[in-house]
């Protein structure tokens, strides 16, 4: 018993000192391949991060050049009687163009811009610049130029015109192919940090916003079709580009959405589409005819989808009377499906159709009534207080801002229906227009410039571009009904 003991005592070590060998050989034989591994996994990863760090500061590097820093001054002045009430709810705020006492003040607010031409074209918002007499734009070289102003308030742009050369400039993408999930990268001057760069991706495609604002007709501006993003936007960020993985521009950072006004991670950009538009036409035309049917259009939902026999379609809330849409004999209830051969899927698709056709063409729409399809002919309308505006820089030579004669400021003036001119905004107290005599005011209506009538702001400012130095150029206005004759003087 005690040998067979001691056998088995023997065999259990030998056993013992075999699986301890089995074990360290296979420690020694994984371990090294298994460090191995980890460290080609760790440089694919980095590899794969340094690519899109290489990327992200690539387009930092191209872009920064294009991005502007933009400083807007605007001076409210009194003098005359007090007229506030005939100015109350203007698309500019309730302006008080006569006030009873002599005062003065300035405030000078900081945005961002991105200049898409390089003969000296730059977008930025129009809340940017809206009510400004003054407005520099400063380039990533630290240069300063003066700029001229077209606005469209509509889709709060606007378009900045500097005279420089061979400038730097960004390429406008084409917005309708972003995609919710790619890269976003918001460049622009947030708090007066100029080129500041950040990074997100895209949140959500066509929001809708609607945001406090005195200077328009309704005191809020509305955002039909933005782009959301978490790229972190602030304020002073408004005007700047955001772009994609390839630089390009896919829309004009202009909102946030924040309980402490500042970044929350939900930021709005106008997409590049509707700004590549903008551009092409006040660049063209020096102005901006929104087409217009006079409709209150809303998406059809589920349930009303069962009764109107359709789930696509922008459904007529209301129609407004003796507009186009009227003259044409739609009514409330009707689903408008198609706009001049455009298939219409919801509201936002009938407002991109309608307000790009130039007022005065004759489209086919095609509507559901009752669930019978039906044809009707309409004549587009021009879309009220569309026009662009126009505004003065700081080597203006009259130092005014004007806007487009609409026929609501007309009827708000009390002129004549067929009255044509541009309506003065404001008026630099220390540019020429302050000193002609009778002295121009906020309110007045420019009728002609030495004759040359000025029916738009692009006849005012050709008339203008024509004076000299030293010139005595009589303008025609209209206030209170009455014609007079300024004298004004250009330094």
């Amino acid at each position: 018993m005690y040998i067979a003991k001691r056998q088995v005592i023997v065999l259990a070590c030998i056993f013992g000192v075999l699986l301890g060998m089995t074990v360290t050989f296979t420690l020694h034989s994984v371990q090294p391949s298994y460090a191995v591994d980890t460290a080609t996994a760790s440089k694919a990863d980095r590899g794969t991060l340094l690519s899109i760090q290489n990327a992200f500061a690539s387009i930092a590097d191209e872009l920064k050049p294009a991005v502007v820093y933009i400083t807007a001054e605007r001076t409210e002045t009194s003098s005359g009687p007090d007229l506030q009430d005939l100015f109350r709810g203007f698309p500019f705020g309730d302006m008080n163009p006569f006030p009873k006492s002599d005062q003065k003040r300035r405030s000078t607010v900081g945005g961002s811009g991105v200049i898409v031409r390089n003969d000296g074209y730059i977008i930025t918002n129009d809340h940017v610049v809206a009510g400004a007499d003054r407005v520099t734009v400063v380039l990533n070289d630290k240069s300063e130029y003066p700029g001229k102003v077209l606005r469209d308030p509509r889709n709060d742009l606007a378009l900045i015109k500097i005279e420089a050369k061979n400038l730097p400039t960004a390429k406008i993408g084409d917005s309708d192919k972003v995609k919710v999930g790619q890269w976003a990268i918001a460049i622009g001057s947030p708090f007066g940090l100029t080129n500041t760069v950040t990074v997100g991706v895209i949140s959500a495609l066509t929001r809708g916003a609607s945001v406090p604002d005195p200077n328009m007709p309704e005191g809020r501006r509305d955002y039909p079709d933005l782009i959301q993003t978490d790229a972190s936007i602030n304020m002073g960020n408004s005007g700047g580009p955001l772009v994609d993985i390839n630089g390009e521009i896919i829309g004009i950072n202009s909102v946030i959405e924040s309980p402490t006004g500042t970044n929350a991670g939900i930021g709005f950009a106008v997409p590049s589409n509707t700004a590549k538009y903008v551009m092409e036409q006040l660049v063209t035309h020096g102005k901006i005819a929104w087409g217009y049917l006079g409709v209150e259009i809303r998406d059809i939902s589920p349930a009303a989808s069962k009764t109107l026999g359709t789930d696509k379609g922008a459904l007529v809330n209301r129609v407004t009377d003796d507009s186009p849409a009227d003259k044409a004999g739609m009514k409330p209830m009707d689903v408008i499906t198609e706009v001049n051969g455009v298939k219409i899927e919801d509201s936002l698709g009938l407002r991109r159709a309608v307000e790009r056709i130039k007022p005065g063409t004759k489209v086919p729409i095609v509507l559901l009534r009752e669930e019978k399809k039906k044809t009707v002919q309409v004549t587009v309308g021009e879309a009220p207080g569309a026009g662009s505006e126009s505004q003065s820089d700081g080597k203006s030579k009259v130092g005014v801002t004007v806007t487009e004669l609409t026929s609501e400021f007309a009827e708000r003036l009390g002129l004549d229906a067929g009255t044509q001119g541009v309506l003065v905004k404001s008026v630099d107290p220390d540019g020429a227009a302050a000193r002609s005599r009778p002295p121009i005011s906020p309110g007045d209506v420019v009728l002609k410039i030495n004759r040359q009538p000025t029916k738009m702001v692009s006849d005012f400012n050709k008339a203008v571009g024509e004076l000299k130095s030293g010139d005595t150029a009589l303008v025609l206005i209209q206030r209170r009904g009455r014609t007079t004759i300024s004298e004004l003087t250009l330094d």
